[in-house]
């Protein structure tokens, strides 16, 4: 009996764990991956929500994209960035391979340290 209590279980794990994976990524709940490249950017339309997690102050700070070029500015290198809460400013930085070689370019906005301090991504709607 108690053999059969723990077979019972392990198929219940084994079928749960099979239909988390077979739900396609974009109807799984959880958070988006961050975007770290300007093609990842060029998915971001007007009327979407971007979340900008900054990590100086541990928040969150909700925009509301109302223009493409809004959003492709978080992503030009050399832009700065605000905190809405810390009202820090922090800059955009490209990192990656340049030159002939260099197709996989990532931004990643940093503090005056080069460390990364923000990140964003984008939020179901």
């Amino acid at each position: 009996m108690k053999s059969a209590k723990v077979i019972l279980t392990a198929a219940l794990l084994l079928i749960t764990s099979v239909a988390a994976f077979a739900i396609p990524p974009a109807h799984r709940s959880g958070p988006s991956p961050a975007l770290r490249s300007a093609a990842a950017f060029e998915d971001v339309k007007a009327g979407d929500k971007l979340a900008l997690v900054c990590k100086a102050c541990d928040t969150v700070t909700v925009l509301d994209v109302t223009t493409k070029e809004e959003a492709m500015k978080l992503c030009t290198e050399g832009a700065g960035v605000a905190c809405g809460s810390c009202e820090k400013t922090f800059k955009v930085v490209a990192h990656g391979p340049r030159g002939k070689g260099g197709k996989h370019i990532e931004t990643r906005i940093v503090n005056d340290k080069g460390e990364e301090c923000m990140f964003v991504t984008k939020l179901p709607n």
